[in-house]
C-alpha cells in the first residue's frame, strides 16, 4: 500500500568495514574539542571528538593482545596493583601501571576485585603514554545528554491534527482511501508521546480506512492501539463494533462474539444496537456454514526431508558440504536470521524484516526507522526494543555514522549481544566470575548445541596482524555501547537476574564483558558473517513521507495501477543486514557462487545454481559482485577488507577478467581500424561503467577523449551517446524520441554483443518514455510501445548472462517489459514469459505476490485473447 516503503533514510556508505580514523582527523577532532573563548559557548562534542582524543594518546604498537577482553583492559587502564595468579597457560605475572582510566570502577574496592578476576592474562604492560588518556566515561555520558538535547523533535500535536483532518477529507470527499491511509499514518508518526490522544484518534481513523480496503488484521490492530493510547470512552461502541466486524471477516468467531458481548453491556443508541444484532446474526450464519476442507495427507507425496548439507570444521575454519546430490534450483537450506537490523534505505519491519506493510511505530522513538508490520511483531521485538528505544530517541546509532562507514554494523553487533547473552547466562548454574565466564565463552559454551548463542560465538572473525586505528576505534565504540547499556538501560539488571544470587557482578565487570563480546561480534561481521539483504525500494527523500505520491501507485492493496510496476521494482538496494550463523555465514567464498540466496524478510533460502554431487562444497560470493559483475582487482580489494583470500577457479585463470570484459567490449569507430577492444581502466569511472560517472556524462564532456582505442590510439567520438543524453531531456516530443531510437541503433554498431551500456540506455529510455506517458504529457501509440518493447527485449539476454535468470536484477528489468505489455498490444513468446514467471521464485514473497497480481490483472488477459502466434515484434 501507499505507506509501505517510504522511510527516513540514513546515509550509509557502501563500505563493508569501518574505515580507520586517520591521525589527521583525530588531531582535528582533538583541536575542535579545545575550550572556546569565554565569550562563546563551547563547541558541541561529537563522537569523532571522543574517539579522536583517545586515538591521539594511544600507540597501536603498545596494545598487543590475545583477545578482545585483553584489548578492552588495555584501553581501560586502572592502577593494577595486583593480577590474578591462576593463569591457564602458566605464564609469568607482571605488575603493571598505566594512565588514567577509560572508565572508572565505582569504588577502589571493586577496582581490586575486578582486576583480581580478569587479570593474570600474561601480557606485558604497555609503556605509559606521554599524556594521560581522557577520562572517558564522563565525556560519554555528557555526549549522551548532548545528543538528547540536540535531537530534532519533529512531533507536533497541531500538525498531527491537521494531517488527521486532511485524511478525513481525502476519505470522505475525494473517496481516496489509500491516500487517507498515508495521511493518517503520518499523523500517527507526528503525534507526541506526552499526549497520546492524538495518536489514538489517528489509529482509530486509520482503522476505518483499512477495513474498507480489506486489511482486516491491520484494522483490528489499529483498534487495539487506539484503546491502548486512551481513545475517548464515549466513542467506545464505535471501536468495539469495528473490532467485532474485523474478527468476523477474519473468521475468528470466538473473538467476534467476545466483542459483541462487550457491546451488549454498554448502553447503545438505536443505530449501534441494530448493527450489533446484525453482526451477531452474520456470525451465527457463518458458524453454521463453516465446513472442513479436504486436505491431502501427504502419504502419497514424494518428499525428501533429509538434510541437504552438513557443517565441516578444519583448523577452526568451517565449511558447508552437500550430504546428497542436489539438482539445479533445488533447495539446499533455509533459515532465519538470529539478528537483523534495517539498513535505513526503506521502511522495514524491525522484527520480521518485510518491507510492504502498514507501519505501527513506537510512539516514543523520535525517528521513523523503528516500525512494525503488526502489534504481534512489536510485541515479539519488545525485549530488544526496550534496550534500544532510548538510543533511537537520541539517534545514537545514526551518530556512529560520523566516524564509521557502516553504523548499522554496530547496531547489529549490539542486537547479537542483547539477543544471545541473556539466553546463555540462563545455563550458568555455578557461581561465575568474569574470568571464568570469559573462559567459558571461549571454551565449553561454544560447543553447546542447545544454546543458539553458541553458534554465534563459533563464527570466525576478522583477525588483524597488529592493532590498527580502525580496530582501536571500534573497541572504543564498543565501550561506548557498553556504557550506554549500563547507564541508559536496565539490561545489566536483567542479566543479574539470570545468575545465582550469590554471584552478582559489578557494573564495571558487565561493561567489560559486554564490550569484549561486542568487539567479537564486530570482528565476525567484518569477516563473513554480515549478510546484506537486497530488495526493491522506492527512491525516497528522507524528509518526504510518501515519495512520488506513492499512494497513486496502487489500485488496491498489493495491486498496482496499470503501467506502474517499474516504479515499484525499478531500484534495488540493501534493505537490511542480518546474521545466519548456522548456514550462510558458514559458506566458503567463491567468485563463482554455487547458490542463489533468496531473502524474504529475515528468512534466507539457498537454491542450487547448478547440479551438485554429494560431498560438494557450498560456496557463496562475499564480494559485491561475482566474476562477471566485477573485475578481479576490485573483488580482491573488497575481500581483503573482510580478511578473505580468494583462490577460486575464476580468480586462478590467466585471463581472469575475460568473463567481465565480455560485457564491456567496443568496436573502434575509426573507419580505418574497426578493431574490437576492451578499454583500460578509466580514471573517473568505477569498473569501466563510465556512463554512471558525472565526469563523463556532463554536457561539457561532449567530444572529450574519454575512451581510447588501444589498437589505433584514436579517441572514440561516442556521438550516439551525446545525442541520446541531449534528446532524453525533451523526450515528451516525438521528434526527440525518434532521435533516441536512432541513437540506440547507432550504439549497436559500437557496443558489442552483451555490452552493459546497452542495458543502461534501454532502461533510461523506458523510464523517461513511460513517465511522459503516465503523466499525460504524451500518449504513446502501439508503434512506439512496440519499439520500446523490442529495445528492452533485446537487452534482457545480457542481463541474464551477467546476473542470471534467478537474480533480482533480471526481475528489475523485465518489470519495464511487463509495463510495456500491460499498456499496449506488445507480447513476448511463451518461453520468455515462463522464464520471467520462474524468476519470481527468487524475490521476496511480498513482491512475488505483487508481481503475480500484476500479471493476472494486466498480462494474462491479453495472452488469453489470442494465441502466442500473434506476437508483435518491431525490430530496432
Amino acid at each position: 500500500m501507499a505507506s509501505s516503503t517510504s522511510s527516513a533514510r540514513v546515509n550509509n556508505k557502501a563500505a563493508t568495514t569501518a574505515p580507520p580514523v586517520s591521525s589527521s582527523s583525530a588531531s582535528a577532532s582533538a583541536s575542535s574539542a579545545a575550550p572556546a573563548a569565554p565569550s562563546t559557548a563551547p563547541p558541541a562534542v561529537t563522537l569523532g571528538d571522543l574517539i579522536g582524543q583517545q586515538l591521539k594518546q594511544l600507540n597501536p604498537d603498545e596494545l598487543l593482545h590475545k583477545d578482545e577482553l585483553q584489548l578492552l583492559l588495555l584501553l581501560t587502564p586502572v592502577q593494577r596493583r595486583k593480577l590474578s595468579r591462576d593463569l591457564d597457560d602458566g605464564g609469568d605475572i607482571m605488575a603493571s601501571t598505566s594512565a588514567a582510566p577509560l572508565s572508572r570502577p565505582e569504588n577502589a574496592e571493586e577496582d581490586d576485585d575486578l582486576i583480581g578476576a580478569v587479570g593474570g592474562l600474561g601480557i606485558s604492560s604497555p609503556t605509559a603514554t606521554k599524556e594521560p588518556l581522557v577520562d572517558f566515561r564522563p565525556h560519554v555520558l555528557k555526549w549522551f545528554q548532548q545528543l538528547r538535547h540536540q535531537t530534532g523533535h519533529f512531533k507536533s500535536e497541531e500538525e498531527s491534527r491537521r494531517l488527521r483532518e486532511a485524511g478525513n477529507d481525502s476519505y470522505r470527499k475525494e473517496r481516496h482511501p489509500l491516500k487517507a491511509s498515508d495521511l493518517f499514518t503520518e499523523a500517527i508518526f507526528l503525534a507526541p508521546a506526552r499526549n497520546t490522544l492524538a495518536a489514538a484518534l489517528a489509529h482509530a481513523n486509520r482503522s476505518l480506512v483499512l477495513f474498507d480496503c480489506g486489511l482486516y488484521a491491520e484494522s483490528y490492530d489499529d483498534c487495539l492501539c487506539a484503546l491502548d493510547l486512551g481513545y475517548p470512552e464515549e466513542y467506545l461502541p464505535l471501536i468495539k463494533l469495528r473490532q467485532a466486524a474485523c474478527a468476523l471477516k477474519l473468521r475468528n468467531f470466538a473473538l467476534c462474539e467476545e466483542h459483541l458481548h462487550e457491546l451488549l453491556h454498554i448502553e447503545l443508541n438505536q443505530v449501534f444496537e441494530a448493527r450489533t444484532h446484525e453482526l451477531w446474526h452474520q456470525c451465527e450464519v457463518l458458524k453454521v456454514e463453516r465446513f472442513e476442507m479436504a486436505v491431502q495427507t501427504g502419504d502419497d507425496l514424494d518428499t525428501n526431508d533429509s538434510k541437504a548439507f552438513e557443517i565441516a570444521w578444519l583448523d577452526n575454519s568451517s565449511s558447508l558440504h552437500t550430504t546428497r546430490a542436489v539438482a539445479k534450483n533445488a533447495l539446499i537450506f533455509e533459515s532465519e536470521a538470529v539478528a537483523m537490523v534495517p539498513s535505513g534505505n526503506c521502511r522495514v519491519c524491525d522484527y520480521c524484516g518485510i518491507t510492504q506493510f502498514i507501519p505501527f511505530p513506537c510512539i516514543y522513538c523520535s525517528n521513523r526507522l523503528v516500525v512494525y508490520c503488526s502489534r504481534q511483531c512489536r510485541f515479539k521485538h519488545a525485549a530488544i526494543h526496550a534496550v534500544e528505544c532510548f538510543g533511537h530517541q537520541i539517534e545514537l546509532f545514526e551518530s556512529f555514522g560520523e566516524v564509521f562507514g557502516m553504523p548499522r554494523l554496530l547496531q547489529l553487533a549490539l542486537r547479537m549481544l542483547i539477543t544471545g547473552l541473556p539466553e546463555m547466562l540462563g545455563h550458568c548454574r555455578k557461581k561465575p566470575t568474569l574470568s571464568k565466564l570469559w573462559s567459558a565463552i571461549n571454551g565449553g559454551l561454544q560447543e553447546r548445541q542447545d544454546i543458539a548463542y553458541s553458534a554465534v560465538l563459533r563464527l570466525e572473525r576478522l583477525r588483524e596482524e597488529r592493532p590498527s586505528d580502525t580496530l582501536i576505534a571500534l573497541a572504543l565504540a564498543s565501550h561506548i555501547l557498553a556504557i550506554y547499556l549500563s547507564k541508559c538501560t536496565t539490561f545489566f539488571e536483567q542479566l543479574e537476574k539470570s545468575l545465582p544470587t550469590a554471584s552478582r557482578m559489578s557494573s564495571a565487570e558487565w561493561e567489560l564483558l559486554c564490550a569484549a563480546l561486542l568487539m567479537r561480534h564486530i570482528g565476525q561481521l567484518r569477516h563473513r558473517s554480515l549478510t546484506a539483504s537486497r530488495s526493491f525500494v522506492l527512491p525516497a527523500d528522507p524528509h518526504v513521507f510518501s515519495p512520488l505520491n506513492e499512494f497513486q501507485l496502487w489500485a488496491a492493496p498489493m495491486r498496482l495501477q496499470e503501467g506502474h510496476l517499474h516504479l515499484l521494482a525499478g531500484e534495488v538496494a540493501v534493505v537490511s543486514y542480518s546474521v545466519y550463523p548456522e548456514t550462510l555465514s558458514l559458506c566458503r567464498h567463491s567468485c563463482s557462487s554455487t547458490i542463489c540466496a533468496k531473502f524474504s524478510g529475515r528468512k534466507v533460502t539457498a537454491l542450487a545454481l547448478l547440479d551438485l554431487p554429494a560431498g560438494s562444497g557450498i560456496y557463496n560470493c562475499f564480494a559485491g559482485g561475482n566474476f562477471q559483475q566485477l573485475p578481479r582487482e576490485e573483488r580482491s580489494k573488497q575481500l581483503q577488507e573482510r580478511g578473505i583470500r580468494c583462490h577460486c577457479n575464476a580468480c586462478q585463470l590467466s585471463h581472469s577478467d575475460d568473463q567481465f570484459h565480455k560485457f564491456h567490449r567496443y568496436r573502434c569507430d575509426n573507419p580505418k581500424c574497426m578493431e574490437i577492444f576492451t578499454p583500460n581502466a578509466l580514471p573517473h569511472a568505477t569498473n569501466l561503467r563510465w556512463w554512471l560517472s558525472e565526469e563523463y556524462t556532463q554536457p561539457e564532456c561532449n567530444g572529450a577523449e574519454l575512451i581510447l582505442c588501444p589498437h589505433c590510439g584514436e579517441a572514440q567520438k561516442l556521438e550516439w551517446f551525446w545525442a541520446f543524453t541531449t534528446s532524453l531531456i525533451d523526450c515528451e516530443l516525438i521528434e526527440e524520441r525518434c532521435k533516441l531510437y536512432a541513437a540506440i541503433e547507432r550504439a549497436e554498431n559500437q557496443l558489442m554483443d552483451l555490452h552493459e551500456c546497452k542495458v543502461a540506455l534501454a532502461r533510461l529510455l523506458l523510464e523517461q518514455c513511460l513517465m511522459v506517458h503516465r503523466e499525460g504529457a504524451t500518449v504513446l501509440d502501439d508503434w512506439e510501445f512496440n519499439k520500446l518493447g523490442s529495445i528492452l527485449r533485446a537487452v534482457l539476454p545480457s542481463v541474464m548472462a551477467q546476473y542470471g535468470g534467478q537474480s533480482i536484477e533480471y526481475v528489475k528489468y523485465f518489470a519495464y517489459f511487463w509495463d510495456v505489455m500491460a499498456l499496449s498490444n506488445y507480447k513476448c513468446n511463451d518461453r520468455e514469459l515462463m522464464q520471467m514467471l520462474n524468476a519470481l521464485e527468487f524475490i521476496a514473497d511480498e513482491f512475488k505476490d505483487i508481481f503475480i497480481n500484476y500479471y493476472e490483472d494486466y498480462i494474462a488477459p491479453k495472452f488469453a485473447e489470442e494465441s502466442y502466434g500473434g506476437v508483435v515484434d518491431t525490430q530496432v
